[in-house]
């Protein structure tokens, strides 16, 4: 049977336990000064005051503070708008006035469950506020669905024994609290940082990738201790997405770069190596060994790349941009150089900016190209490497062959000492 059809069966008997329940307004009698009040209303006014009042209890939350008097008044208002016109105005004065005495009564209660359940009632504010409905429905519904079964015992003046289940439901409540803000704070984070996954950034970048998942696991950390801060975790989620996008811009960078390099590099890949998952080369030897040549990443460029950038976008008193595409990096940077130059002394620091723009650019397109050569030079050393490996091997063989002659020889001598030997005996 499905989880989902449990759940329904188990709502369903719970709702049919409550109806079988005897209701709480048994022993309710109305005062006589409610019931005169209502007798100097004309029938359609009783029915008026009625609803108002029953409105005005919905509108305190009497439906979850005190559901079974909210249930029966609601029900008695129905009998009264079903009944008006149909029955005798004293039945109708009647049943409005012992709606309303339920109503006064489940307000009592309400004033009780308010005071019994005080931090349980904040638990559950707090988690509407952070969307748990919605962020976490199950565990949402399955606390809020325990508290209202101790309301319901302390409504019907049934609450001994329940310390314990208080106790319990005040640590399942805080957990998901904590749950609520963590998942409120870093939920955008988190699915970017699964997409970067999704793309390989765990291995095109692993440097900045595996910073923005520190910085996702530092901020959930900081946030469980000090989640009624909401000015810090605000600033943990901020910066957690910060480096979330961060990473995803990266790996984005690295992809489209590494494309370039196997299309400049397609011919020296060929000849010899192979590239690697972070466009890098790496040369080995004919045994499997590396051959000592260190890795280049094209993640490092990437960074100091950003590093340059970064620079120039301090520089104009701008935020950090890294969580941007370069090319947004660089819009906003000349955005900003425009606005200088519209400053005393403007003109100068514009060209310093376009300056250090072109700059910026001119050193990844170096940094790429002297990858492309790097990979080149590693190729031809592969090559040789190769080339040696079987110029060793010949040798080898010739070594092989002549040690096989010498074996030969040796056994033809020892045969021609025998036979001698043999000839003196003789």
């Amino acid at each position: 049977m499905h989880s989902w059809q449990i759940r329904s069966i188990n709502v369903l008997i719970v709702l049919f336990l409550a109806g079988c329940a005897t209701p709480v307004s048994t022993n309710i009698k109305p005062s006589a000064e409610l019931v005169a009040k209502y007798n100097d209303l004309s029938d359609v006014n009783v029915v008026a005051t009625l609803e108002k009042n029953v409105n005005e209890a919905r509108s305190a939350n009497m439906p979850f503070l005190a559901p079974s008097y909210f249930r029966e008044a609601s029900q008695v208002l129905s009998e009264c708008q079903s009944s008006l016109g149909n029955k005798s105005r004293e039945v109708l004065v009647s049943n409005a006035a012992k709606g309303d005495a339920i109503l006064e009564k489940g307000r009592a209660v309400m004033t009780i469950v308010q005071y019994r359940f005080a931090k349980e009632l904040e638990y559950k504010a707090q988690l509407e506020e952070h969307n748990a409905p919605k962020l976490l429905p199950k565990e949402y519904e399955k606390v809020v669905g325990d508290l209202s079964g101790l309301i319901e015992k302390v409504e019907r003046e049934q609450p001994e024994n329940i310390d314990k289940e208080k106790e319990a439901l005040l640590q399942s409540m805080l957990n998901l609290v904590i749950q609520a803000v963590q998942e409120g704070a870093l939920h955008e984070s988190e699915l970017i940082n699964a997409d970067s996954k999704m793309k390989n950034a765990d291995k095109q970048a692993p440097l900045t990738y595996a910073e923005a998942l520190r910085v996702f696991q530092e901020s959930k950390s900081r946030i469980a201790a000090t989640h009624h801060d909401k000015a810090l975790v605000q600033r943990l989620g901020a910066e957690a997405t910060f480096a979330a996008r961060h990473a995803q811009q990266v790996n984005e960078r690295v992809a489209m770069l590494q494309a370039q390099l196997k299309v400049s590099a397609a011919g020296g890949a060929s000849a010899g190596g192979a590239m690697s998952s972070s466009g890098t080369q790496a040369g080995t030897q004919a045994d499997g060994k590396s051959s000592g040549t260190e890795k280049v990443t094209v993640e490092k460029i990437v960074l100091q790349e950003e590093d340059r950038l970064r620079g120039i976008s301090t520089a104009l008193g701008l935020k950090d941009l890294r969580d941007l595409p370069l090319e947004k990096q660089v819009e906003e940077i000349k955005h900003a150089a425009t606005d200088a130059a519209n400053q005393p002394s403007g003109e100068a620091t514009t060209q310093d900016f376009e300056a250090r723009l072109k700059a910026a650019n001119n050193g990844i397109q170096q940094g790429v190209a002297e990858l492309a050569e790097k990979d080149k030079l590693l190729s031809a050393k592969d090559k040789l490497l190769v080339e040696k490996d079987k110029q060793l091997a010949d040798k080898d063989k010739q070594l092989a062959e002549k040690n096989k002659q010498l074996t030969e020889k040796n056994s033809q001598i020892k045969t021609l000492k025998k036979q001698l030997l043999n000839m003196k005996l003789l």
